[in-house]
C-alpha cells in the first residue's frame, strides 16, 4: 500500500495538468482531480503493479473528466468525446517525454564531477569543444571523443531509469 500511495502522490502534477488540459482551464479541476484520486484509492486492488502507474492514472483521470462533463453538460462550451479523448492521449505522449528529461537530470548527476563539468561547459555554457580543449590541455579530437563517450552513457542510463520507472 504504501508504494501505491508513493506512486499516486508523484503522479499528482501530472494528474492535475492532465486535466486541467483536458478541462480547458475549467475551475473545477481541483475537485475533479480529488474525484479522480478517490477512483484511483478504490481501484487500488486492480492496480497491476507489473504495469506503468501513470497511464492507468491518466485513464482514470480522462474518465472522471468524461464523468464531470456529463454532470455539468449544460454548460456552453463543452469538448466532444472524441476531441477529449485526442487531448488526453496527446497529454499522455508529452508526459513521457517529460520523464526523459528528468531521467537525463537524474543520469547527470550520476556522471563523475568531471564529466558532469565537461557537459555543462560544452552543452550548457554552449563553449566550444576547441576552447574546453584549450582550458583541459587536450587536443581538441580527445575531447569530442570524450564528449561522445559521455553522450553514450547518457543515453544508455536514460534507457535504463525510463525503463525502470515503467516497472515503478
Amino acid at each position: 500500500m504504501s508504494q501505491f500511495v508513493q506512486r499516486l502522490t508523484e503522479a499528482q502534477s501530472a494528474l492535475y495538468g492532465s486535466i486541467h488540459t483536458m478541462m480547458a482551464g475549467a475551475s473545477e479541476v481541483a475537485d475533479v482531480l480529488q474525484d479522480t484520486n478517490r477512483v484511483l484509492w478504490q481501484k487500488m486492488a486492480q492496480y497491476d503493479t507489473t504495469r506503468p502507474f501513470l497511464p492507468w492514472a491518466l485513464r482514470v483521470a480522462h474518465f472522471e473528466v468524461l464523468a464531470h462533463r456529463k454532470r455539468q453538460s449544460r454548460d456552453r462550451l463543452v469538448f466532444d468525446d472524441s476531441l477529449l479523448g485526442e487531448i488526453a492521449d496527446e497529454y499522455e505522449r508529452q508526459s513521457a517525454g517529460a520523464g526523459g528529461l528528468q531521467a537525463l537530470e537524474l543520469c547527470l548527476q550520476k556522471l563523475p564531477q568531471a564529466q558532469r563539468a565537461l557537459v555543462e561547459s560544452r552543452y550548457m555554457h554552449g563553449k566550444a569543444v576547441h576552447d574546453i580543449a584549450m582550458r583541459e590541455g587536450k587536443a581538441a579530437n580527445a575531447i569530442s571523443a570524450l564528449l561522445y563517450r559521455i553522450r553514450q552513457l547518457l543515453a544508455e542510463c536514460i534507457v535504463r531509469t525510463r525503463a525502470e520507472e515503467g516497472r515503478a
